[in-house]
């Protein structure tokens, strides 16, 4: 696991000055003091670091952040503040693309900028989910992404250039992909961009997944993580769709090599941040906005990152020496990456799901 990076002795006076200087600005905006946060973070690794960060901040601005754990999956927090709106005790909420985009439709987040967030200008613009009249409505402070790959120990002959190749009868019974409901359908998305589709133009991946199973291609077929990293540690499959995170473990164990940068394909991007949750009180508001610039400035994107293995946002950030080659430059994120409408997509699962069973799940049996 990625070492921690060792936080420096911080002072209020020391916090904000260089909160300013990351910025490239004066005084990052005005700071009245000691308002309460309610700040609902993921368990785990992302409390972990989160925690020591929110204690050297209550020290250095007086403002006082209690966390509060998301319950089951991150999207269950929609259906608890549903019926509570618009009177809800979070001002900031950290999530990712499928969840913004939910709680953008309800119209609970507050729009982000850089005037009052300097730190947002250090974070590529793609990266942001915006409303219909373009403001940026989250604050991205991960990303991690869905990738095709393989153990580079197993497959001979040519490498790997073009899932094109998946086609092949060295293939045959070595793929492991997921289900459509897993990763929002983004097996289903590759598939269908590499013969000219996309999301909203699904029918050309149903035909190449079509040609996988008649051939017995696919070897396994994986709902979770654990079944990923059992998968393609047994050696009797040498080929994935996952994310970053299952890739990460499998690459911890064996040789591979993740195919980032496919002159014919995509890597899947999603971005994970916080929401910052509109509110009567002004002041609190302003003080969420605090709060999550400084999780965005490069130091603290650095240190948040590191030992959760993502890919950190701001620009001017480190990501762990581990995971540094999956993630894009700015200027590779147009080439080689796509940030599919994982709302749209999410609206899909369930229907895709059933054609799975209907029309693929009997190929692979039989394949």
């Amino acid at each position: 696991m990625a070492r921690i990076i060792a936080s420096p002795a911080v002072n209020r006076r020391a916090l904000l000055g260089g909160l300013a200087t990351m910025a490239g600005s004066g005084p990052v905006f005005a700071q009245p003091r000691g308002e309460q946060l309610l700040v609902v973070m993921w368990g785990a690794q992302w409390i972990e670091v989160s925690r020591p960060i929110g204690e050297e901040w209550m020290r250095a601005t007086g403002d006082r952040i209690q966390w509060e754990l998301h319950a089951g999956g991150a999207m269950a927090i929609v259906g608890r503040l549903r019926p509570l709106w618009p009177r809800v005790p979070q001002n900031l909420i950290a999530a990712w693309d499928p969840v913004f985009a939910a709680m953008m439709e309800a119209g609970w987040m507050e729009p982000v900028n850089e005037t009052e967030m300097p730190a947002l200008r250090d974070i590529p613009d793609a990266f942001f989910k915006k409303d219909a009249q373009g403001r940026k409505m989250t604050v991205p402070l991960s990303t991690a992404g869905a990738f095709w790959g393989y153990r580079t120990d197993l497959v001979t002959g040519p490498p790997i250039e073009s899932i094109e190749q998946l086609l092949e009868p060295r293939f045959r019974g070595k793929l492991c992909v997921p289900v459509p409901v897993n990763l929002s359908g983004l097996l289903l998305v590759s598939l269908a961009m590499q013969r000219g589709g996309n999301e909203r133009n699904i029918e050309p991946g149903w035909q190449f997944l079509k040609q996988l199973a008649e051939r017995g291609q696919i070897g396994r077929v994986v709902a979770n993580n654990s079944e990923m990293i059992n998968a393609m540690s047994a050696g009797d499959l040498s080929v994935a769709f996952w994310n970053t995170g299952g890739w990460q473990a499998v690459r911890d164990r064996f040789p591979c090599r993740l195919l980032t940068r496919l002159p014919d394909n995509k890597g899947f991007l999603f971005n994970e941040g916080f929401a910052v949750m509109k509110g009567e009180n002004a002041n609190r508001v302003a003080a969420a906005k605090r709060f999550a610039n400084h999780f965005a400035t490069a130091p603290i994107n650095t240190r948040y990152n590191m030992p959760l293995g993502s890919g950190p946002t701001n620009i001017n950030s480190t990501p762990a020496p581990a995971i540094a080659d999956i993630f894009y430059k700015p200027d590779e994120l147009e080439r080689f990456a796509y940030i599919p409408d994982y709302a749209y997509m999410s609206s899909q699962v369930d229907a895709w799901t059933r054609r799975w069973e209907t029309e693929i799940t009997p190929l692979v049996r039989r394949g």
